[in-house]
């Protein structure tokens, strides 16, 4: 039976949260261990689905630099970079990266960059796409210094794009992507367990970071692949209707539950910086 105690109860007073205090709040016991890591609003919305709004970023009131409100954005962007810097692996959605062009999941603080350097190892940068419709341009398959490995998992057809996207860029003397190791591992769809499973057997993963979309957060859970969901409360109500009237989603979609079989959650550690509240809760499946 899980216990009924929360571990934690941290209060972030600094934004800028050091290395010490993110330790001990996401401190793992055991391994392998799964997360999914997001940012909602108080009404539950994890993208904004608006054009030019990347989503994590404007979610947590990142870009509301001058108001005091917005302060303890700084802190879940610190969050963010530790996952990066301590996770074996970071798996996420090809819409991330086609939304990001500068997205690697690598640490841009000094400090959490020495952390990840102090493990010596090579983590893995994992990016999902049934298409195969990903730029092999993007940053996150070209590391500038080899500081990463960098991993697609697609279907048949989507190797296929891929393949042949890598000789175009060939012919044309790009090197781009050429050290990116693909899987085909499903027809219609990827088949998240079977990537998971080649993270932990191929590159000896523990720690993996899942940081999304709400389609592949969502088939991870369907799975029983998440042990942990690390989840930032941004102080901001967003309504679910972007400004085309499309539904926005929140942290997991795509998936069906029950009352009898819906996953429990069970608070292991809260924190508090400013207005933003900072929850891990352990996974507890019931089917």
């Amino acid at each position: 039976m899980p216990s009924t105690m929360v571990r934690m109860v941290q209060l972030f007073e600094d934004p800028n949260v050091s290395v010490d205090q993110l330790s001990e709040f996401y401190k793992v016991a055991g391994s392998p261990h799964t997360y999914l890591m997001f940012v909602i609003t108080v009404d539950g919305i994890a993208v904004p689905l608006e054009s030019g709004q990347r989503g994590g970023s404007e979610i947590a009131l990142r870009h509301l630099k001058d108001n005091p409100i917005a302060a303890g954005g700084f802190t879940d962007n610190r969050a963010l970079q530790y996952g990066w810097a301590t996770a074996d692996a970071v798996l996420g959605g090809a819409g991330i990266v086609r939304d990001n062009p500068a997205a690697t999941w690598y640490p841009r603080d000094k400090d959490l960059q020495n952390l990840l350097r102090k493990g010596n190892r090579k983590p893995v940068r994992a990016v999902v796409s049934g298409s195969g419709e990903v730029d092999l341009e993007h940053p996150i398959f070209n590391p500038k210094k080899d500081e990463w490995q960098s991993v697609v998992f697609t279907t048949k057809k989507g190797e296929e794009k891929l393949r042949d996207q890598a000789k175009r860029l060939q012919v044309q003397g790009n090197i781009s992507g050429q050290l990116t190791k693909t899987y085909a591992i499903g027809d219609a769809s990827v088949d998240i367990t079977k990537a998971v499973g080649i993270l932990r057997k191929d590159y000896e993963t523990k720690l993996l970071d899942i940081q999304g979309g709400p389609m592949l957060a969502g088939g991870a859970v369907k799975a029983m692949l998440v042990d942990e969901v690390r989840l930032t409360v941004s102080p901001q109500i967003m309504g679910d209707l972007n400004s085309e009237g499309r539904r926005r989603p929140g942290f997991v979609t795509g998936i069906h539950f029950g009352l009898e079989d819906s996953p429990l959650a069970e608070l292991e550690a809260l924190g508090v910086s400013g207005s933003h509240i900072f929850l891990r809760y352990l996974m507890n499946y019931r089917n």
